[in-house]
């Protein structure tokens, strides 16, 4: 691998994809972001249904509490990049999803990673 050209590229790529796509910039504007952005993402193409509480407990509780994760899945919520839905089996949680910009931004955005 050219780690000179790869370097550059990232470089390169935090300035047109922060501008260029609106979810993956606020993914990867924080680590507790990044977290939740991997994990929904990773749940969606896998098919897999997931709960705010899976999702709180794969976060290391050094890098945030619960009541941030929280905080920033609300937030993810507000700007309509994840999807909150009640849990069919508990209605007492509910369920996330990325909405299908997230998902079609995520695809655009990962497309100029091929060949790395």
């Amino acid at each position: 691998m050219n780690y000179l050209k790869f370097l550059s590229f990232l470089k390169n790529d935090f300035v047109i994809s922060n501008s260029k796509y609106q979810s993956v910039s606020f993914f990867r504007s924080d680590l507790i972001l990044i977290f939740i952005w991997f994990y929904v993402l990773e749940k969606h193409y896998k098919g897999h249904s997931y709960s705010s509480e899976d999702l709180i407990s794969e976060i290391p509780r050094k890098y945030a509490s619960r009541p941030t994760v929280f905080k920033f899945i609300n937030l993810a919520i507000k700007k309509k990049y994840l999807l909150k839905i009640k849990n069919e089996k508990d209605k007492r949680k509910f369920d996330l999803k990325p909405t299908n910009n997230t998902i079609d931004e995520f695809q655009k955005w990962s497309v100029g990673f091929r060949g790395f």
